[in-house]
């Protein structure tokens, strides 16, 4: 599973967590970073990143909590966005190839193919973005890990 922390910053009535992962620091929940931070092992966003997640674990405001994505899900990912429209393109090229037994036509095919395929591609990724792609609570931390100085309020 991959994973990464960050802060809640509100908890909705429905039970959704509304999540930001900051620049100082992995949490965004140091007033300053300094060398007892933990590092992330990505490159730091340019902006806090903020997002919504199930608050599956009762979360409260300002909690330091790990967020995490099935690293199955990446591997889908991958497969949808390369695999799908290849094979769009493959099978496309070779039935308008085989259909009118022209090279242009296999060109033309293989073009109407790979739009095909980045298509089906966008629509199972809105299928699967609320499912197996959604981010998941893994764990709230008790306090910052490694942060040598006070948590924002």
């Amino acid at each position: 599973m991959t994973e990464t922390l960050a802060v809640v910053t509100s908890v909705a009535a429905d039970g959704t967590a509304i999540c930001t992962q900051g620049l100082n620091g992995i949490c965004g929940a140091c007033t300053d970073r300094n060398s007892s931070c933990p590092e992330d092992n990505s490159s730091p966003p340019k902006q806090p990143v903020v997002f919504s997640v199930p608050n599956s674990l009762n979360a409260r405001v300002n909690d330091v909590v790990r967020i995490g994505i099935p690293d199955s899900s990446i591997m889908i990912s991958v497969l949808i966005a390369y695999v799908v429209p290849l094979l769009g393109l493959i099978s496309g090229a070779a039935l308008f190839e085989q259909m009118f037994k022209n090279d242009f036509a296999g060109i033309g095919g293989a073009f109407l193919g790979l739009t095909f395929g980045f298509c089906l591609a966008v629509f199972l990724s809105r299928v699967f973005v609320k499912t197996i792609w959604a981010p998941r609570m893994v764990g709230v931390l008790p306090t910052v890990p490694g942060c040598g100085t006070e948590r924002k309020s």
